[in-house]
């Protein structure tokens, strides 16, 4: 299981690779070849599956079984930070994000490691 959700909406014509355009999303530009998001109409749906939330500029903090969430977001993704997330919970935030007909990009967030 992953440690962050990307969710994204590519045009038909997007040729970039999921990894690259996580990549760029993640340093904050805009990708060609994405479709702007209706971030409003989806955040208030994640509130409404998930009624445990505190939002603040940028950042919408939900609470889950297992914890609570970070995401944030740009007109072109959003992203959620999901550290010891339930199995039950990531399907409810994958398939209320899916119904804004966005695809699902799986990361891995480095930790440092000690010897």
């Amino acid at each position: 299981m992953s440690d962050q959700l990307m969710f994204w909406k590519p045009r038909p014509d997007c040729s970039l690779s999921p990894a690259r355009i996580a990549q760029e999303l993640t340093w904050g530009e805009d990708v060609e070849g994405l479709i702007d998001l209706p971030i409003k109409e989806v955040l208030d749906r994640l509130k409404v599956e998930f009624p445990q939330h505190d939002e603040k500029p940028g950042l919408l903090m939900i609470g889950t079984t297992g914890g609570p969430v970070e995401t944030t977001w740009s007109w072109q993704h959003l992203s959620i930070k999901c550290p010891g997330i339930l199995p039950a919970d990531r399907e409810r935030l994958v398939a209320v994000v899916a119904e804004f007909g966005c695809t699902v990009h799986e990361m891995q967030v480095d930790r440092p490691r000690f010897l």
